[in-house]
């Protein structure tokens, strides 16, 4: 399966936008589970930041989204 989704992050100062592709298989017997997080765009307040998301900011927020976007995928 694979989703499209946003993760947001709102604080007093400033509001970040990561829009998110999310592809998982959930396996079988034979064949282990697989994911892959695809970070699409990031906005900073309606500002596009994607390129110094890429350079400096992925490490920190990567696992983040991944984490919200295993959360909230779809079951079926």
């Amino acid at each position: 399966m694979k989703v499209k989704g946003t993760y947001v992050v709102t604080d007093d100062s400033y509001e970040l936008e990561i829009y998110y592709e999310y592809y998982w298989d959930n396996g079988t017997w034979e064949q282990p589970p697989e994911d892959e997080l695809t970070i699409l765009r990031v906005l900073v307040d309606g500002f596009e930041i994607t390129d110094f998301f890429w350079d400096y900011v992925k490490d920190d927020l990567e696992e983040d989204v991944r984490d919200y976007a295993i959360e909230n995928k779809p079951y079926y």
